[in-house]
């Protein structure tokens, strides 16, 4: 490799220092993440059957003027129901959605009794998670014919576990999940992202050894905000928050949740509470919970039980 010399004035070594500088400052700090890049979820209901694609475009078109480039379906069969599957109604406004170039993460098996089964100890646990994936490799089988004509705009798939601190409060509980979730890792050609929330179970520490594991089997993990639910008091939350590291996602909900009744019954945030998110600076990846909630006028999406 040949070498040069080269002889430099006084100015070009201030300038040269001066431009050394402000790279030392740049690499020192958190790097912000464009919030405006952001994602939210779809939580579909055959309620939405009737919402026609016209609509379902112009929506996506305002989501999209918003900041929002993806949209994580968050489940393409619930129980029983499929919408459709691959050549139903909810593959045609997945299809809309990405007529307008947002990019999809896509939902696989759901299973309406998961909170009531997965909270058991550990070999219970083995047993659910073993039957609950044979159902979701069903499910994504059923899609994958769909998944590969639209393999451009599909980021990855989500699984739609919610797992939380309250169901994996014990080392062995969380080692377990960890070596299930390493094997699901193998068998699929797409990213998979996966979500928590947490019920102040764990002390900050054990969180984030937690999704280090996770994040170490190459998961996309996402933390719910806890901002909607109000089940942990705001210090906490912001503490628990504050802990995660930027490779991180965070799920900001946009809704207020009614305990005044016994079922989940929850409302839109305001559109002052939205911007206020759209514009805060965070090195997080995020995403919103969810097109249902989102506050402006055109939104098709009715809430439960509304008219």
């Amino acid at each position: 490799m040949a070498t040069y010399t080269t002889k430099f004035t006084d100015k070009q070594v201030r300038r040269c220092c001066l431009t050394a500088f402000f790279l030392i400052l740049l690499t020192s700090c958190k790097q912000k993440v464009d919030n405006h890049d952001l994602g939210i979820f779809y939580q579909p209901l055959n309620q939405d059957r009737d919402i026609s694609l016209k609509q379902w475009k112009d929506f996506g078109s305002e989501i999209k003027g918003i900041g929002v480039k993806n949209v994580v379906i968050q489940w393409t069969k619930y129980g029983n129901e499929s919408f459709g599957e691959s050549h139903g109604w909810l593959a045609q406004r997945m299809e809309a959605l990405q007529n307008d170039n947002i990019k999809l993460w896509v939902g696989l098996y759901s299973d309406p009794n998961y909170f009531r089964e997965i909270h058991t100890n550990a070999a219970g646990q083995k047993v659910y998670l073993t039957e609950y994936f044979n159902k979701l490799h069903k499910s994504y089988e059923q899609w994958q014919t769909w998944l590969r004509i639209h393999s451009n705009q599909v980021q990855g798939l989500y699984l739609p576990l919610e797992l939380t601190d309250y169901d994996f409060k014990t080392p062995a509980q969380r080692e377990q999940l960890a070596n299930i979730l390493k094997q699901q890792v193998k068998q699929f050609d797409k990213p998979l992202m996966i979500s928590l929330y947490l019920s102040g179970q764990l002390p900050e520490h054990q969180i984030k050894q937690w999704i280090d594991q996770l994040t170490s089997l190459s998961l996309t993990v996402y933390v719910q905000d806890g901002a909607g639910t109000q089940a942990l008091a705001a210090d906490t939350r912001k503490s628990y928050l504050e802990s995660l590291g930027c490779n991180v996602g965070v799920i900001r909900e946009i809704f207020v949740q009614d305990k005044a009744v016994k079922s989940f019954k929850a409302d839109r945030v305001s559109k002052g509470r939205l911007d206020s998110i759209l514009d805060e600076e965070t090195c997080h990846p995020n995403t919103m919970f969810s097109l249902r909630y989102l506050p402006i006028a055109s939104n098709p999406l009715k809430l439960v039980g509304e008219k």
